[in-house]
């Protein structure tokens, strides 16, 4: 009894779910060809060019950003966006019946306001709008949500490369009709920002491109020209992007003060030391090839030079003369002199040795003077130069010793100089360092 009271409640559901879609079904078939012949009604008589009223409100009710990313070397701006709008068509209205609350009509059937990039890359292409049906609601009001690929100006600056920051701004608006009979109208004056990103093992953001949204903002303006008395109503949407290049410290910071840092060993190595020229040419190798790695930067930006740029090159020169001194001091300590350093220039000489931490330098060249050769007892001098022996002649070696203290003072004044240099850069280029 209970078996048989089962399977007629099992019949029983089946039977109500059979008359339900069958019912769906005839309800469906009615209501497609009420809803193709209502369509077909509204547009028997439309004239899409004509506007919808006398002054027609569009309403900009969203714009959700999905992606962005800045074209240097054209100085353009595309964005990957939702726009969401609407306006009233008092010709689209119609009775909301047997469940019919919306229409869906292709945008070639109905008006459509005429927007368009007033700063478009390309003078004259329309922003790119996909083919998204319009929703029709009973009291003609009319909701189109496309997604849009805007492609405008945006002229970069790169003086602070790689941390620059740009403002760039789209600006939409009709290109045929003024603000008396198509006003544009925003229901939010920020836009929202939908953009695909993960975070990494190291807790930072992983997105698709290098830039990042500090600020974005849209704003109704109405200008007039001198032609027309007319106003004609904009929008302008006003974003402020950052570069959000992490890999950018890697490769080009960290190279940039590392080769300043190379710079100056240059200077202290010893005055007799023929590895200073050959250091001194690796070091302008390797500023030339980190200008050569950021040639391509500098091109999309022939009006300013990158800072970071500037510091390098600045550093090239910086290299030519330190290769210069170098060898001009090198040869000071290596060639054959007949005399001493000139007797106007000792005095000096020795008054700025303790000053530049030369003092050994001086007490050397003063004991040869003072001490006979065969007492003589020394270390072996400076790269460059061979030990002292007995069969060295004392007024020889003496006027060895001075032209070594010459060019340790002239190599060392170039070390400050090289240190005041490096220490006004540091403060110059701390933006970009």
């Amino acid at each position: 009894m209970r078996n048989m009271l089962g399977m007629l409640r099992d019949l029983g559901q089946a039977v109500a779910l059979l008359l339900l879609f069958i019912w769906t079904c005839e309800a469906y078939e009615t209501y497609v060809p009420q809803e193709q012949e209502l369509r077909a009604r509204l547009l028997r008589k439309y004239d899409r060019t004509t506007l919808p009223a006398r002054t027609t409100q569009l309403r900009l009710r969203r714009l959700t950003i999905k992606h962005f990313d800045i074209n240097e070397e054209n100085h353009s701006l595309d964005v990957d966006a939702w726009l969401v709008y609407e306006w009233t068509d008092p010709r689209l209205e119609y009775m909301a019946v047997n469940g019919i609350e919306k229409l869906s009509m292709a945008p070639q059937d109905i008006w459509m306001p005429d927007l368009r990039l007033y700063n478009s890359a390309k003078v004259g292409e329309a922003p790119y709008l996909d083919d998204t049906l319009t929703l029709v609601y009973p009291d003609g009001r009319v909701l189109y949500a496309p997604p849009a690929k805007l492609h405008t100006t945006c002229v970069v600056d790169l003086t602070y490369w790689p941390h620059d920051t740009h403002n760039c701004s789209i600006i939409l608006g009709s290109w045929v009709h003024h603000g008396h009979t198509l006003d544009l109208r925003l229901l939010h004056e920020e836009p929202k920002v939908d953009m695909p990103w993960r975070e990494s093992r190291t807790g930072g953001n992983l997105t698709r491109g290098e830039w990042q949204l500090v600020e974005a903002t849209i704003r109704r303006r109405q200008n007039t020209y001198e032609c027309c008395p007319e106003p004609y109503v904009s929008i302008w949407i006003t974003l402020l992007l950052q570069r959000h290049a992490p890999a950018f410290a890697w490769l080009v910071k960290l190279p940039a003060a590392g080769l300043s840092v190379m710079t100056f060993v240059l200077f202290v190595l010893p005055p007799g030391a023929g590895e200073k020229v050959v250091f001194g040419l690796l070091c302008l190798i390797l500023d030339v090839i980190f200008i050569a790695y950021t040639s391509q930067v500098v091109a999309h930006a022939p009006s300013h030079t990158p800072l970071i740029v500037q510091l390098v090159c600045e550093q090239v020169v910086v290299v030519v003369v330190g290769v210069v001194v170098s060898g001009v001091v090198v040869r000071m300590v290596h060639d054959p002199h007949s005399e001493g350093v000139p007797s106007w220039l000792r005095r000096p000489l020795s008054l700025v040795a303790s000053c530049l931490c030369l003092s050994h330098y001086n007490n050397l060249v003063a004991g040869f003077r003072r001490t006979l050769p065969h007492s003589l007892k020394s270390d072996e001098l400076e790269l460059g130069t061979t030990p002292l022996g007995s069969s060295a002649h004392p007024n020889e070696t003496t006027i060895r010793n001075e032209w070594l203290f010459l060019a340790a003072v002239v190599d060392r004044v170039c070390l400050v100089l090289y240190v005041f240099l490096f220490i006004v850069n540091l403060i110059r280029y701390h933006s970009v360092l």
